[in-house]
């Protein structure tokens, strides 16, 4: 069975380049949104225990709760990517990222805040899978790992802006009007996305196309695939631990283990996003599309991270500010290079496949992640009589074991 194949583009044929690129862009831009609304809940974190009156365990379900829709709707996401099409599915994640944020607005309440957090992880469910779809439509197949790279340094850059100029907004404006500010610029978006995204080039409609498979085949495929396999554990292992610091868990423990503040704070977070852009860049210049390179470079890279973790969990005080700031760098190097799990798994499936193979591995970084969410609070929670660094320490433990599971399981699938 063959799907639609991504045209390759003539190097004459510097218009649909352009198009290419334009409906590609405004759906990096719609990933752009998804990453800040994603990221706000950890920038935010003092200003929501406030707001909200609750505790670090609450907090963490509010965060647990919106990647956990994230995740359910991973697989959902990637065969609505191949079925669908992309344009009707992005512009409905991105509206619903509006609503989720103009809920998150207004809420005062435990309940209100956890549903616009639920609204936000629900529109960004559907992004990143649709944005990977367009790139393996609208591109020749050699240059999907470098456009999955760039995916990424525009998720990055969202995180980026998640950060100091949230932050500054906050505190200018207040929580109301950052907010809903959010919401109406995300919702105009959604307008954007719909008028100029586009499904496939216009020289692709015309194919014919197979009966699509049943969606059990469809998965059962893609699931049986080694490559599919090892960009899962990669995902599972680079993406989960850069979701943990920069979605919740960072500010509180830059400010109340590591004793900074919070102008501190938003710049030692910075730079763990800025790590996250230089990896993907880098990645997606030297090591997307070689898999024997891909493969090493991710081991290498999973083991480096382990051991900033194991750092985090064992240094017995305050981290002096150059190991702080290594550790911050590794670990947004290893998220943006998580972005090579996806070239590993469009590698591995024919491109009709292509959707749910990347609904799969993204569930990979984001079913940790929500463990972690939920461990972290809960430890933090048993342990509240401990000094706020040692509570840390003893909370980062799971981390540290998952990370350890999904560096071993990598190990096992690696290409031999």
């Amino acid at each position: 069975m063959q799907g639609t194949a991504a045209p390759e583009t003539a190097p004459g044929d510097q218009r649909s380049l352009r198009t290419a690129w334009l409906v590609w862009g405004v759906a990096a831009l719609c990933y752009f949104a998804a990453l800040f609304h994603r990221a706000s809940l950890g920038v935010v974190a003092p200003e929501a225990l406030q707001r909200f009156g609750t505790g670090p365990a609450v907090l963490a379900l509010f965060s647990a709760l919106q990647l956990g829709v994230y995740l359910a709707l991973q697989v959902p996401s990637g065969l609505l990517a191949d079925r669908l099409g992309p344009r009707r599915v992005i512009t409905g994640g991105v509206l619903s990222l509006a609503i989720g944020s103009a809920v998150f607005a207004v809420s005062a309440s435990v309940v209100g805040g956890i549903a616009g957090r639920m609204l936000i992880g629900f529109g960004d469910a559907f992004l990143f899978t649709n944005a990977l779809r367009l790139a393996a439509q609208w591109f020749p197949a050699h240059r999907f790992g470098k456009v999955a790279a760039l995916t990424g340094l525009a998720g990055g850059l969202g995180q980026v802006f998640s950060t100091l100029p949230l932050g500054l907004s906050l505190h200018g404006l207040g929580w109301v009007p950052t907010f809903l500010g959010a919401a109406a610029i995300t919702a105009a978006l959604a307008v954007l996305a719909w008028l100029v995204i586009r499904d496939r080039p216009a020289e692709a409609v015309g194919m014919v196309e197979v009966p699509a498979e049943r969606i059990w085949d469809t998965l059962r495929t893609v699931v049986a695939q080694r490559g599919t396999k090892h960009s899962f554990w990669v995902h599972f292992v680079l993406m989960a631990q850069f979701v943990a610091i920069t979605t919740l868990w960072g500010s509180p423990w830059l400010t109340e283990a590591q004793g900074h503040g919070k102008a501190e704070v938003g710049t030692l977070l910075m730079l763990c996003v800025l790590g996250f852009l230089g990896g993907s860049w880098f990645a997606g210049q030297y090591v997307s599309g070689r898999q024997r390179r891909r493969e090493a470079f991710t081991w290498w890279l999973s083991v480096a991270v382990v051991a900033v973790w194991a750092l985090l969990v064992l240094w017995p005080s305050v981290l002096p500010m150059p190991l702080l700031v290594v550790a911050l760098v590794v670990i947004g190097v290893g998220g943006g290079s998580a972005m090579l799990a996806f070239d590993g798994a469009r590698s591995a499936n024919a491109t009709h496949r292509s959707g749910a193979a990347s609904g799969v591995v993204n569930m990979g970084g984001f079913s940790a992640a929500v463990l972690i969410q939920l461990l972290v609070g809960v430890v933090l929670q048993m342990v509240a009589a401990q000094p706020a660094d040692v509570a840390y320490r003893w909370a980062f433990a799971p981390v540290l074991l998952l990370l350890v599971v999904g560096t071993f399981a990598q190990a096992l699938r690696r290409e031999r």
